[in-house]
C-alpha cells in the first residue's frame, strides 16, 4: 500500500520525531538516505524503513513504508531526497572501557559533531561524553556526518560530576595555546579528551578540571582551527 495521506498515523508519528522532545521520549531517530540506511540496518536496531514510491521494490526483512514521492519529501529535512529512511531506536548506553575517552564540553555545531564522532571511530576513541549543553547526537545533520559511525561508538550522556569521579582512572587532557606541542607530547596513561564549544572554547568547570594541556602548533597568522579539524588532529596524535 502506498500512502498519501498526512492524517496517516505513520506519517504523524515520524513527523513527530523531527522533534527532539518527542525522540527522546520514544528514544528513536530518523536517518535519511540510502547509505545511512543501509549502515544502520548493518550495525544499529531499526525499527522500520520508510520509502518513496519510486524504491517500493527495495529488498529488504524489515517493515516497509511507503508514502508516494510527495508525501516523502515532506518528511525529509533534504533539498533532495533520495527516497530511503529509516526510523531507528537509539542505542543503549554503556559504561566506559576504552582507554582513550572523547568529552565534548558544550559542542553546538551539528555538524562539527558528526565529523567529531566520525573521526573518533577512525582514531581509536569507542567512547564519547556528552558534557551538559551539548548538541543533540540525533540531529538530521549530525547523523549524516557521522557517515555510520555513531551507529558504533558507545555515546554517553554525562554530568560534570561523572567526569570528575571518572578522572580517579583517566586523565583530563584538553586543548590550550599554553600546553605542551602535540607532536611532542606522549601521554601513557588513559586520557579523556575534551572538546570545548566552538566560540568559547571549554567551560570553567572542565578547564578546573583539566590536568594536561597540549596545544596544535600552527604557522601564518591562524589563531584557531575548526572544532571538529582540531579535534581530529589531537585524536590522531593520542591515539594508541
Amino acid at each position: 500500500m502506498v500512502i498519501n495521506s498526512t492524517s496517516n498515523q505513520k506519517f504523524k508519528y515520524i513527523s513527530k520525531l523531527k522533534n527532539k522532545k518527542y525522540r527522546d521520549i520514544e528514544d528513536k531517530f530518523i536517518i535519511e538516505s540510502k547509505k545511512l540506511v543501509e549502515e544502520a540496518i548493518s550495525s544499529a536496531d531499526v525499527d522500520f524503513i520508510f520509502l518513496s514510491e519510486a524504491n517500493k521494490d527495495y529488498k529488504c526483512n524489515l517493515e516497509k513504508i511507503i508514502f508516494d514521492d510527495s508525501l516523502f519529501k515532506k518528511l525529509s529535512s533534504l533539498k533532495s531526497p533520495d527516497g530511503f529512511a529509516a526510523v531507528v531506536k537509539k542505542k543503549k548506553e554503556k559504561e566506559i572501557s576504552s582507554k582513550r575517552v572523547l568529552l565534548l564540553d558544550g559542542l553546538n555545531d551539528p555538524g562539527n559533531m558528526g565529523t567529531i564522532i566520525r573521526s573518533a571511530e577512525a582514531f581509536g576513541f569507542d567512547d564519547i561524553l556528552l558534557a551538559p549543553n551539548t548538541v543533540d547526537i540525533y540531529n538530521e545533520k549530525t547523523l549524516r556526518a557521522s557517515m555510520g559511525s555513531i551507529f558504533r561508538l558507545n555515546i554517553k550522556q554525562i554530568s560534570y560530576e561523572d567526569i570528575d569521579l571518572l578522572k580517579k582512572s583517566y586523565k583530563l587532557v584538553a586543548a590550550d595555546m599554553s600546553g605542551y606541542d602535540i607532536n611532542n607530547c606522549k601521554i601513557e596513561d588513559d586520557i579523556i579528551l575534551a572538546i570545548g564549544n566552538e566560540a568559547n572554547g571549554l567551560s570553567q568547570t572542565i578547564r578546573s578540571m583539566t590536568d594536561i594541556y597540549v596545544k596544535i602548533p600552527m604557522k601564518g597568522q591562524i589563531e584557531s582551527l575548526n572544532a571538529a579539524i582540531a579535534a581530529s588532529i589531537l585524536m590522531n596524535n593520542l591515539s594508541l
